[in-house]
């Protein structure tokens, strides 16, 4: 497993709240780096096993309801903002929803931004920045009299040579996770079987009470992580907050300075005990990750997993993704692992400038729950996104020009600044960049984020579609595209939409 450089933050060491615990056996709670000895309790729940779940929990389930971005006059604002991120999770469940026939969230599960992330690029890194951009403007496909700018932030690979990892899996084993527990101990698998020598990895598993499977194993303990993981099995309600409160406890127990430090949770993304709530969910991943412990969210059921855990990932200084088949599980747990748990750059962040002389309007596709005001994106202390290893983010915007943008006399027609700070010691960067011509560096990788964007703008039935329908993206794209299986995999996808689309409609 590749390995990087994390930012060591002081831990803070008040305020735990005791989590339950199995260490040989025994029931034992977990505080301060000592075993109490106090026997385990959940909270007000039924302490059988086998018990089923409780309904949903108000809040917790579903998509916030996304308000398109419109055209704004660069004249009133000349400044767009995001918190960049790494995320990939819309693009396998909207993948998993057309695989089922499914379409009834399909709409608000369409999160542009996440399935322009889920796909590599060619685009590749060459400077001494950890972040370095790219700037793009072409013809917009979809209508002509306006043109498509892309922004590519992309990633340096880590440096990971010498550094050690600790890494704590969390299982949730609630009742809930019994249709997709296959899944589930099928990824924990794959990760396992990845495991460099060195690695340090325990397992935690939560449902009606918390417990450590296992402890402190290495990566030479493959034999031992596996029968570990054959011996889980799902039942029970859902104690969410008491098994991110012990998984986070165990890593700052064998918390690595100068390591790698990270939480990986697996689970559908029901709590219906303790904190539940967005709010409250999100204090608790706050205080977490100030310990210096990374997160990595995977979720295996769509709705639920949705909304909660893009809350954690986000205020976990982390990545979300999404499992919704072995194809998936492979590409996360085997392929990407190495690189994708891993940060480079924390609190990302990106401006964009629009020329009010060259520039008559333009719409920023996607992110619309990522912005921020000039004067967040200002604030080296707010909170913004974290990117991985060799990842690349790209932002889409659609823009009306004026006559002759082109013409000498103008001095850009967009521009990028981003900012962002090191891993290893939190100090602040800034990369700014200019466009001042039509032109873009790779043709094929700019083209495939345009079909992208185009299925996505398709199933949201976005207003500002102009003419983007399935017919016209396969029309477009007619085998146009550096090949690969998860690229081949979209255009499968978008096949098989069409194909719903039109069983429904007859």
């Amino acid at each position: 497993m590749k390995k990087m450089l994390l930012k060591f933050i002081p831990l803070i060491s008040a305020g735990l709240l005791l989590s339950a615990c199995s260490v040989g056996g025994y029931s034992a709670n977990l505080k301060d780096g000592g075993y109490t000895g106090v026997p385990s309790v959940a909270p007000s729940v039924d302490a059988d096993p086998w018990m089923s779940e409780p309904s949903p929990v108000d809040g917790v389930s579903g998509e916030t309801e996304i308000i398109e971005n419109p055209f704004i006059n660069p004249t009133t604002t000349n400044t767009s903002n995001v918190s960049l991120t790494s995320s990939t999770f819309s693009y396998p469940v909207v993948r998993e929803m057309i695989n089922q026939g499914t379409t009834w969230n399909l709409k608000g599960s369409v999160v542009i931004e996440e399935m322009l992330n889920y796909f590599s690029y060619g685009y590749v890194n060459y400077t001494d920045k950890e972040l370095v951009s790219f700037l793009e403007l072409e013809k917009c496909p979809w209508n002509e009299e306006h043109y498509l700018a892309s922004v590519v932030v992309k990633a340096t690979p880590a440096e990971t040579e010498n550094v050690k990892n600790n890494i704590v899996i969390l299982v949730d084993t609630s009742g809930s996770m019994t249709g997709i527990f296959d899944l589930v101990k099928e990824s924990l698998y794959t990760l396992i079987n990845g495991l460099g020598n060195d690695d340090m990895v325990s397992i935690v598993s939560y449902a009606s009470r918390t417990q450590i499977e296992i402890e402190a194993k290495t990566g030479k303990d493959k034999k031992e992580l596996t029968k570990t993981v054959d011996g889980l099995m799902a039942g029970g309600s859902t104690w969410g907050e008491g098994g991110i409160e012990l998984a986070y406890a165990v890593a700052r127990e064998h918390f690595i300075e100068g390591g790698n430090n990270r939480v990986v949770i697996l689970t559908d993304g029901d709590f219906n005990v303790g904190k539940v709530s967005g709010d409250e969910l999100t204090t608790l991943i706050k205080e977490k990750a100030q310990q210096g412990i990374y997160l990595t969210c995977c979720g295996y059921r769509s709705g639920y997993a949705n909304h909660t855990m893009k809350i954690l990932a986000d205020n976990g200084n982390g990545n979300a993704y999404y499992i919704d088949d072995s194809f998936e599980a492979k590409k996360v747990f085997e392929e990407e692992f190495g690189k994708a748990m891993f940060a480079v750059a924390k609190d990302a962040k990106c401006q964009v400038e629009f020329n009010p002389e060259t520039v008559n309007s333009y719409r920023l596709l996607g992110y619309e729950t990522r912005q921020m005001s000039d004067d967040e994106f200002n604030d080296y202390q707010k909170d913004a996104g974290e990117i991985m290893s060799d990842h690349t983010s790209i932002a889409l915007y659609e823009l009306d020009l004026k006559d002759n943008v082109s013409h000498d006399e103008w001095d850009y027609i967009f521009k990028s600044t981003l900012r962002y700070k090191k891993i290893a010691n939190g100090e602040p960067v800034e990369v700014a960049n200019t466009k001042n011509s039509i032109g873009v560096f790779g043709i094929s990788d700019f083209n495939f984020a345009s079909y992208v964007c185009e299925f996505g703008l398709t199933l949201i039935e976005s207003q500002y579609k102009g003419a983007s329908s399935l017919e016209h993206l396969i029309a477009r794209v007619n085998n146009n595209y550096i090949s690969d299986k998860y690229r081949d995999d979209f255009m499968a996808t978008v096949h098989k939409t069409k194909q719903l689309f039109e069983k429904i409609n007859k």
